[in-house]
């Protein structure tokens, strides 16, 4: 109430002394009245500042956000209020932070109608629609006109185009190395076609809007995989030991009037112009700035200067090594370079040290791509850390040795035993490489829960020197893993009541280092389906993971339950998800959400499965119970009722289309209908094998009855949480309204 500063008792504190005191003499039912009233005007003022509050865009609730735009002419944009993915989430996890633990929408509607007065004042202008392109996507984006790209014959009296040389430098490897990419500066013939993803851009009328959908991540003070034994000079960025491309850091534009360079999008580091980076800083003259546009300290240090827009750093023996000494090297074939300089392969993510460097741990700062905020990453996920009011103990790892830290997980797993197995949360702090073998007896305890997981925004690597054994009988007993990038497997030797799996990742196939790949590919997650004596156990275990990557899944068809959502299960050539023992093990009933399977699926039965990619046979057990909708399955599987599912809709499509243009069909050409669309719809992607940077995403010249296949329209699996077909839907609309006469425009997915 406006009237009052106090928080409790607002309209009994107004009342009279005298009136009090003779409510209290009489059990005070005047205040447990006006309390009531109190209740009431609160809620009546809350309403009144949100209606003042709806009067701007800024502030508004989102319903209103239609309203506004209808005030200024705008056309409505698929935002987050259409969205209607289910919450299962928040009704499963109850203990997490929250409240809401539904993926964020990178839908701009309001921004869009915040910004419409701003774009019609600088309407038809280049940087404008790249501007409006990155709003109403969110993702990165570069506006080119072609026309300025053709090559024509000039006439030297007039209209002189000194920045348009007719002729390629060929002398020039960076500049040739933009070659028909988003930044190219070379003069082109004319291409008449009409403008797709790879062809008919150079054209008088095109306007082409360069997309990054990938999003680079960034690591703090990883510490490098080395090759091989110590003392070898040899190292990946990467914790997993595998090759893969280091991204710039995605800045944001100095001027809204400019266009983007290369350096305000996120997207793999080209080694040409790496090179010409630390070539144009060696010609700095004294005193240099210590960092390059690429290489440069992201923390502060003495006698150094932090970089403004760093995209990579080493450390050697916990010193910064300076811009001087790196070199850009091809290190496709290992080498070592000379005296104190070190090696960096953009491309591959690999880096060398010189022979006078002293033996010490090299730490690397650097930025990968991935598509979205999933697995183990160093991303913001605040509502999904444990709430800590409900632990015992909140035991806290780093590698800082400040009093009430753990050095180790080990040593915080001891000191949880000692305080007698309570409920408590190991909570790590920083991107260390934790190289510790695990085992956990979590009976006799006096409490119901463990977690073991990374604070707000960091990713450390639990690099398992052997499988993390879980023993005990404990039927009310829950484990939980979140943030975490394992590189291992988790084996349930005893029963449990739930393991939890929370914006993590157990590396399929347990390890993808390239110096000594495991001679067999084990599972992720094992339970066992009955204990020594003989009896049954994990019957009431249920593993729930959302928000991650998981190898292959193996439990006994007696467990309570599997839930997946919104996460990928790679089998990684083996069946992805299945039984104990037998290769055509039954596993048990299973929930799946927005989850990319890749690999065969046995399991007793699937109570719902949506939006699912099923990369391989499913078989279910039970078909009279459950539903599949809105998915992808595999030709020849087996499950309950399906809805909207592909390949079946598509064969249905096609054969209704062969009848009616050919009379009715024989038995021999409705199967080759369906040999065609089954052909034709099937999952393919950008990149298959885990540590790529587009890992799981479906390709752009896969079947739109996938990519488009999901509920609302958007793609099926894992990424169907992005909405990436209604982003370019937006675009799309906007850019009727907002393009020049006259000009055409493409789109096209540099990532």
């Amino acid at each position: 109430m406006a009237f009052s500063n106090a928080t409790t008792d607002k309209l009994y504190g107004l009342l009279p002394a005298t009136i009090r005191e003779r409510d209290a003499a009489q059990g005070e039912p005047l205040r447990a009245h006006l309390r009531i009233a109190d209740r009431h005007a609160d809620a009546l003022e809350s309403d009144i500042v949100q209606l003042l509050a709806d009067a701007f865009i800024e502030t508004c609730e989102p319903w209103v956000v239609p309203y506004i735009g209808d005030l200024v002419g705008t056309t409505p944009l698929f935002d987050d209020s259409q969205v209607h993915d289910g919450n299962t989430a928040s009704e499963l996890f109850l203990d997490l932070e929250g409240p809401d633990l539904r993926a964020p929408i990178a839908l701009r509607g309001r921004a869009d109608v915040a910004k419409t007065i701003y774009y019609r004042r600088r309407k038809g202008t280049l940087p404008m629609l790249e501007e409006l392109a990155r709003d109403v996507t969110g993702w990165a984006s570069h506006a080119v006109a072609f026309f300025e790209l053709l090559r024509w014959t000039q006439w030297v009296r007039n209209h002189l185009r000194l920045h348009a040389p007719g002729t390629a430098d060929v002398r020039s490897v960076e500049r040739v190395d933009r070659l028909n990419g988003a930044f190219d500066e070379l003069q082109h013939t004319v291409d008449v076609r009409a403008m797709s993803q790879a062809e008919g851009w150079y054209n008088i009328k095109n306007i082409g809007f360069f997309l990054w959908r990938l999003r680079a991540n960034e690591m703090h003070a990883v510490e490098a995989r080395r090759l091989g034994a110590a003392g070898d000079y040899r190292y990946y960025f990467s914790p997993l030991g595998n090759s893969a491309p280091l991204f710039s850091r995605a800045r944001p534009e100095g001027d809204d009037a400019g266009l983007a360079t290369e350096l305000h999008v996120p997207q793999p580091i080209r080694p040409a112009r790496f090179f010409s980076d630390l070539q144009s800083y060696a010609a700095v003259p004294l005193p240099k700035p210590g960092f390059t546009s690429f290489y440069g300290l992201f923390e502060a240090f003495p006698g150094f200067n932090i970089a403004p827009a760093p995209s990579i750093m080493v450390f050697v023996g916990g010193v910064p090594v300076p811009a001087d000494d790196v070199r850009c090297r091809n290190l496709s074939v290992w080498s070592q370079p000379q005296n104190t300089e070190i090696g960096i392969d953009v491309a591959r993510g690999r880096l060398v040290l010189g022979p006078d460097w002293p033996a010490g741990r090299v730490d690397v700062y650097y930025h990968y791509g991935f598509p979205a905020d999933l697995g183990g990453g160093p991303y913001a996920r605040r509502a999904w850390l444990m709430r800590t009011a409900l632990a015992d103990d909140v035991l806290i790892v780093d590698g800082s040795g400040a009093p009430g830290t753990f050095l180790t997980i080990s040593a915080a797993l001891n000191q949880w035993v000692t305080n007698g197995r309570r409920n408590a949360i190991i909570r790590i702090r920083d991107n260390r490489t934790y190289a510790e073998g695990l085992a956990l007896d979590v009976g006799p305890a006096s409490g119901v829960f463990l977690a073991i997981e990374s604070t707000d925004g960091a990713r450390p690597h639990l690099r398992l020197t052997a499988p993390l054994v879980i023993k005990g009988d404990r039927s009310d007993f829950t484990m939980t893993i979140g943030g975490c990038l394992v590189e291992g497997r988790i084996d349930i030797q005893g029963s449990l009541r739930g393991l939890r799996i929370i914006h993590s990742t157990l590396v399929p196939g347990v390890s993808i280092a390239e110096a000594a790949l495991p001679a067999t590919i084990e599972p992720s997650i094992t339970a066992a389906a009955a204990n020594a004596t003989g009896q049954l156990a994990n019957l009431d275990l249920s593993v729930e993971i959302a928000f991650s990557i998981v190898g292959p899944i193996r439990l006994p068809d007696h467990a309570e339950k599997l839930v997946v959502l919104d996460s990928i299960v790679d089998g990684a050539s083996l069946p992805a998800i299945a039984g104990v023992g037998a290769a055509d093990a039954v596993g048990p009933p299973v929930r799946l959400e927005r989850t990319t399977v890749r690999g065969a699926t046995t399991v007793r039965q699937i109570e719902l499965a949506t939006e699912v990619i099923f990369d391989g046979v499913v078989t279910s057990q039970r078909v009279q119970v459950g539903c599949v909708r809105f998915c992808y399955v595999e030709p020849l599987s087996r499950t309950p009722r399906r809805y909207r599912c592909q390949p079946d809709l598509a064969e249905r499509i096609a054969l209704d289309a062969a009848a009616a243009a050919s009379g009715p069909l024989t038995p021999a050409q409705k199967d080759q209908v369906r040999t065609n669309v089954r052909r034709r719809v099937q999952p393919q992607y950008a990149a298959s094998a885990y540590g790529q940077p587009a890992y799981m995403q479906l390709s752009l010249r896969g079947p739109a009855e996938i990519a488009t296949g999901a509920e609302d329209g958007s793609e099926m699996g894992v990424y169907c949480h992005l909405k990436q077909p209604q982003r370019e839907a937006n675009l799309k609309l906007r850019l009727d309204e907002y393009l020049p006469f006259g000009l055409d425009y493409g789109v096209v997915y540099v990532t």
